[in-house]
Formats: structure tokens, sequence, C-alpha cells
């Protein structure tokens, strides 16, 4: 009963965030059928959690539970302005009602069944779990922003952590505490990021006129099934392998633990945690997909930013759509839109940085190709993009610079790839599942070809992969050779390209606006994965495995779109169309096979279902058998200690370990927790200074007062891991100290004051 109150709670927040986003949503998508109702509660949600995140940012208002409904009632108050200066806006969303009933519909559905999988995996433990459970946490204890850094004492987070605010907007407005949060977040976030992405589609295919129900019904399915539901064909071999089906041939693609060892129980790979491979398919990558990332359920950056991609490429979209002048003078009669349009993308570099480059290139091109449809010539369609999209850039950098100005992260720059490249086989095994819906509604709808587009996109295509060749060989002469069926890779993109340039273009001159940026966006997700084969960001990994996992995230969620909006067109028009012609036989095994690529989350969750977690929705309960004493001992923490003074010292656990858990639940700053991660943060991390400190206080030779004095430390916790590191008498060493924190299972000593 606790949990399904948890769950109502949360959804009636949810609620709250989309009806006031509604009027905000339809000022912005104004040219997209729909109004932009599948997208309010992402836009909702960020601008109430922008505003509050500023407010504390400036220490203008404290973040706080009133400081959230404030913001709320801030977005709220700025609709009813915007309608009373535009009431078309609201006539507008009122022809929208059957799409909204009908997306709440689907995002109370998917929110439900995700929120239901979370409750029976819900502990915040194993990969980067932890370190988010960290950073909502943290914001929820702060009072401004950014919050002090609960792993780096003196410090503030170094991490951009909109996304983990808005997880505390809604925890603040549902009355759950961050472990419930915590798996929350995820359910609502993967419902949101569903819902927009079917809208996206339904946008798009509307653009063409649907006048049949079954059309939108169709591209929304799609969509969320392409989204939510479709994986790498990695998957489906591992569950045949697993039953001794094609062996041989399986092992022969070389990817790591597929097939998985074992057998089988109940028609599911029994190996724990086989479905871990269906994201290391290529050497030296992540390729995570959705569906994974909703059912591993970690609120990470990646995800918590996937509503906003979406939201991004509905306006690339609406802009690529053409129908309003890209001028700046626009932006100065309609000052509401450049501010949600600031907003939109100040949103995205404060909750996962990484997707703001990649989406406002797609933003931008989108802008490129409309003016040259509507006749500039491609220097001076430049030059007026730059002119009008400059205004929103520099204003959405002005709104995150608060957060960007605090962030001080290790040097990076772009790398040619070198000796590292995707096999046809394996990447066929990564992409081939969700790029099948779109192929086969191509080969119903049969566009036709505009053979110059199709030549001067390959020829772009090709331009890439000879300049990543020039210097690829100048910084390894045996890179070229190296490449292998790497070639074979390349070539195919050139090809694909090629072909949805001239597609794309055949479809623009025929006016049908539906399917030309449908290819467009296809063409987008086909230009990031290229991209990703060429060049690679040089970050603290070193190799292309950050590169690849947070660009081809993007591209899977274009191409769902992308998928849904042609599916729908397919719809549409099969009534045009020779039933019994080769290409729907061949377009019906298409489907069917990414249709079966849907048994891997599936098999997948029953695997999840079988690790024998305790169910709820608490995210930290597991720590009572695991680290006994923690929970309760943070507990105190969070109502005695202010996070901006105190620092309770901790063993330093490192990186992806069960260490520094008090912090991690408390909010409550220590020397250095996950150094690791601390220096992908930063540019610079006093690491050796403090980990000689930690050694000092619990175990040295030295007056342990002395030394936590000057290390700055107030407090020093002694749990289940401190005396694994330093000794089962660990606590006589602070014996003479006072117990500001006591149980069976941890103490919290308080740090005597010096001399005077």
């Amino acid at each position: 009963m606790a949990a399904l109150g948890s769950v109502t709670s949360w959804y009636l927040a949810s609620l709250a965030v989309l009806v006031v986003g509604l009027i905000p949503a339809a000022h912005l998508f104004d040219r997209l059928p729909t109004r932009g109702v599948f997208y309010a509660r992402a836009l909702g949600l960020l601008a109430t959690t922008w505003i509050a995140w500023t407010l504390a940012r400036y220490n203008l208002v404290p973040w706080s539970t009133p400081s959230v409904v404030g913001a709320l009632l801030v977005v709220l108050v700025g609709g009813v302005l915007l309608v009373r200066r535009k009431p078309e806006v609201l006539r507008g969303l009122r022809t929208q009602r059957g799409p909204l009933l009908a997306g709440e519909a689907a995002f109370l559905a998917l929110f439900a069944l995700i929120a239901l999988m979370r409750a029976q995996t819900p502990a915040a433990y194993a990969t980067e779990k932890p370190m988010d459970l960290m950073l909502i946490t943290a914001v929820h204890q702060a009072s401004t922003m950014p919050p002090p850094d609960p792993w780096l004492a003196g410090h503030d987070v170094s991490y951009y952590h909109l996304g983990h605010a808005s997880a505390d907007v809604l925890a603040r407005l549902s009355h759950q505490q961050p472990g419930v949060a915590f798996n929350l977040v995820t359910a609502s976030t993967g419902a949101t990021a569903a819902v927009a992405v079917a809208g996206l589609a339904i946008d798009i295919a509307g653009l063409a006129g649907l006048r049949r129900r079954a059309s939108r019904w169709a591209a929304g399915g799609v969509a969320i099934a392409s989204f939510a539901f479709v994986a790498p064909l990695a998957g489906l071999a591992s569950i045949l392998g697993a039953h001794g089906v094609a062996t041989g041939a399986i092992t022969r693609l070389g990817i790591e633990a597929v097939p998985p060892a074992g057998g089988t129980a109940g028609l599911v790979p029994d190996a724990f945690w086989w479905w871990w491979s269906t994201t290391r398919v290529l050497p030296g990558t992540i390729s995570e997909y959705p569906a994974f990332t909703l059912l591993l359920g970690d609120p990470h950056a990646h995800l918590l930013g996937m509503p906003l991609a979406v939201l991004a490429l509905a306006l690339a979209a609406q802009v690529f759509e053409g129908g309003r002048p890209l001028t700046w003078r626009g932006w100065v009669r309609d000052p509401a839109r450049l501010a949600l349009t600031a907003v939109l993308f100040a949103g995205i570099v404060m909750t996962n940085a990484w997707d703001v480059v990649t989406l406002g290139v797609i933003w931008a091109t989108a802008a490129v190709l409309a003016a040259a449809r509507a006749g500039w010539r491609p220097p001076t369609s430049l030059v007026l993009v730059a002119r009008w999209g400059g205004i929103p850039a520099a204003a959405a950098l002005a709104l995150a610079w608060p957060l960007l100005g605090q962030i001080d992260p290790p040097p990076a720059s772009l790398q040619v790839v070198t000796g590292e490249h995707s096999d046809p086989a394996r990447w066929l095994a990564v992409w081939l599942a969700p790029m099948l819906s779109l192929a086969a509604a191509l080969l119903v709808l049969r566009p036709r070809l505009d053979r110059a587009a199709s030549i001067i996109g390959g020829t772009l295509a090709l331009l890439a992969v000879a300049a990543w060749a020039t210097g690829a060989a100048m910084e390894d002469g045996e890179e070229l050779a190296a490449r292998g069926s790497g070639w074979v890779v390349l070539g195919g993109f050139v090809l694909v390209i090629a072909l949805l340039a001239g597609w794309g273009r055949a479809a623009d001159q025929a006016r049908d606006r539906g399917l030309s940026t449908a290819l467009f966006l296809a063409g987008a997700a086909a230009v990031l994965v290229l991209a990703t084969e060429l060049v690679r960001v040089d970050d603290a990994f070193g190799y292309r495995l950050n590169t690849v996992f947070k660009i081809w995230l993007l591209a899977w969620v274009a191409l769902a779109a992308s998928a849904g909006a042609a599916v729908g067109l397919a719809v549409e028009r099969f009534a045009a169309i020779t039933a019994r012609s080769w290409r729907t036989g061949v377009a019906v095994a298409c489907a069917a096979v990414a249709t079966a690529s849907i048994l891997t989350p599936a098999a997948m969750a029953i695997s999840r279902i079988r690790e024998g977690q305790t169910a709820g929705l608490d995210a930290t309960a597991y720590l009572d058998a695991d680290l006994p004493g923690v929970r309760e001992a943070a507990a105190w923490a969070r109502g005695a200690l202010d996070p901006g003074h105190a620092v309770v010292l901790q063993s330093i656990g490192e990186s992806y370990s069960d260490g520094d858990q008090f912090s991690v639940l408390s909010g409550v700053p220590t020397l250095l927790g996950w150094p690791n991660h601390e220096r992908q943060w930063r540019g610079a991390v006093p690491e050796d200074t403090r980990r000689i400190q930690t050694d000092e206080i619990y175990g040295g030779d030295g007056d342990a007062a002395e030394a936590a004095r000057a290390a700055g430390v107030t407090h020093v916790f002694v749990g289940v891991l401190e005396r694994d590191a330093y000794g089962f008498r660990v606590s006589a060493r602070f014996a003479a100290w006072r117990a500001a924190y006591s149980d069976d299972h941890a103490t919290i000593f308080e740090v005597p004051e010096g001399p005077r």
C-alpha cells in the first residue's frame, strides 16, 4: 500500500507539471499538428526546475518545497499571461483534447509498468546508481545551488545536475524521500520520453495531413515500441544461444559473453546479468538503448535528458517544416518563444551537457535546409541561420552559465578514431533491429529518388570519410589497412546517407513534409552514428567509449521517431499500394524481426525479477542487510547536520563500490569519495592529500583530533566499512570524543574543539 501511495502521489505531482506546461508547449510548438500536448510534461518540469534552481543559485530563495511550489505557480501564471496576450494559443490547445487524453493514458500505462519493474529491483547498487542517488540527495539537502559535493568536501558538485534537481522537484511535490524518488523518477522520465517520441512521430506524420485515425495510432505505437521495447539483435542471439540454437554462428560474431554461459530457466538465460552484453557488442564501447536503461534503473544524466532531447528534435522538425520566417525580428516580436527556446537548450546543457552540441547542430541544420528550400543560396542561408539562431543560443548560454561557470571539467578535444572500428556483423547486431521498422515503411512507401541530392549527400559523406582517412593515416600509418571490414560499415553509411538525402529531397519537392521530415531525422541519426566511426571526444576515458555511449542513444531516439512517422504514413497510404507486392512481403519480414527483438527486454525483465531483491520502491532499503546502521545514521545527519558546514569523514570508497554510502544517503560531504569519478568531473582533485589525511585520522600515530581539525573534518563516521579498512577496534581511537550519534552498528564522533 505504501508503494501504491508513493506511485499515486508521484503521478499527481507529474500531472501538475503537465498542466502548467500545456500553454507554454502549445505556444512553442504551435506549428506542429498536436500543438505540443505530448511535450508539455517535460517542458513544465524543466521550467519549474530551472526557475527554482536559479533562484537558489543566486540566494534569492532557498531550495525548498515552498520554492518549488512557487516556481510551479510562476510557470502557471506565465501561461495565463501568455493566453491573455495570445488567445489563439488556448484555442489551438482546445482542439487537441483527444491527443492529450491518449497521451496521458499512454503515460500512465508506461509509468505504472516501469514503476512495477523498479519495485522488483529497487536497490541503488552496482553501476553508477550510488552516484546518481548521491546527486539526488545532495540537491534535496541543499539550500543553495549548486549543492555541496558529498564526495569532495569544500567543493560544490561539478557535474550537470539539473535533471537530478527535477527529480527532487517531483519528490518535493509528492512528499517522497530521495531513495523513493530514485526509482520513481526513472519510471516517470521513461514514460515522459516515450510519450514525447510518440508525439513527435504523430506530429511528423501529421505534417502530411493524416486522415485516418489508424495512421496516428500506428505512428505513435511504433514510435513507443521502437523507443522503449525494441532491442539490439545481440540480445536475441543471447537467448537463442542459451537454448543451444546456432551457437556456432553466434560465437563467431565475437561478442563478449554471447552466447551466455549456462543454460536457461523458464526459457530465459540463467547466467547472472546475461543481458549486460547487449550493450557491449562492439569492443571498447557502451551502446545503451532505452529499454536497457529503464530496466537497469539508473536515473543517470543520459536518461534524465531524454525528454528534453525529444523536445529539441520537435523544435528541429518545426523549423524544418518551414512555416515561419527565420529572422531575428521574430524573436523580438515573440519574446515568450525566445525565452522558452533558450530555457529548453539551457536545460539540455544543465541536464546532460553532451546533448546540446548534437541537438543544436540538428536544429541548425534543419534551419539551413528550410532556408535553402525557401530559395536562399547555401552561403546566404548559413549567415541567415547564424543571425537567427545566435540569439536563442546566446540566451541559453546566459541562462545556463550559473551552472556551467561552476564546472571545472578536465580538458577535452576531438580526435580521429584509430585502433577502433565497427565490423559489419557486430554493428548490425546493434542497429539492425531499430532500423527495420523504418526500412519496412520505406519499402511500402516506395519514395522517389532525387539523383542530384543523392549524389550530393553521398559525396559529403564520402568527403567526411576521406578526411578521417587522411587524419588517421597521418596519426597511424597502418590504420587504413587495420580498418579491415570496418570499411564495409563506412561504405554502408555513404550509401544510406545518399539514399536518405535523395528520398528526402524528392519528398520535399513534392511538398510531402511528413515524409521529408521523417527522412531528415533518419538522416540525422545516420550522420551521428557515422561521426562516431570517424571522430571521438578525447576525454578522461581515452577512447571512444563515452562518445558512442552519449551519441548512439540520441541517434536511437531520433530513429524511433522517424520510424514511427514513416509507418504512420505507410498505413495512411497503404490503400494506394499493391498489397501483393514483394516489397510488402519484405516489409512484413522486417517488422517481424523488429518485433522479435522485443523478447530481449521481456527476458531481461524476468531475469531481473529473479534476482531476489526485496520488493519496494526505496532504493536504500537493501543497506539494512549489506551495511547495517548506515541508513539510521544518515537519517540522523539529514536532520542534525548542515551540508554547507559539516564534514563527516568516512573511509574512502573507490568508484563503483559500496563505499561512501553515508554521504550518499545524508548529502553531508566527506573528504573524498569515488575518486575516479571526481577526476572525471574536475580538472584537478587533491586526491593524494585527502587519502593521507583520511589514513592519519583513522589509523595514524599522531593526534587524531588535531589531524581532523587540520583537514576541516567536523565528525568521524565509524561503521562496517571503516572497521573493515582500519580494524575492528578503530572506534577506540575516538573513545575520548563525544558520540553525536550511536547505535549497535555505527557511531558518529564529533571532533573536539582545539585549544583557543
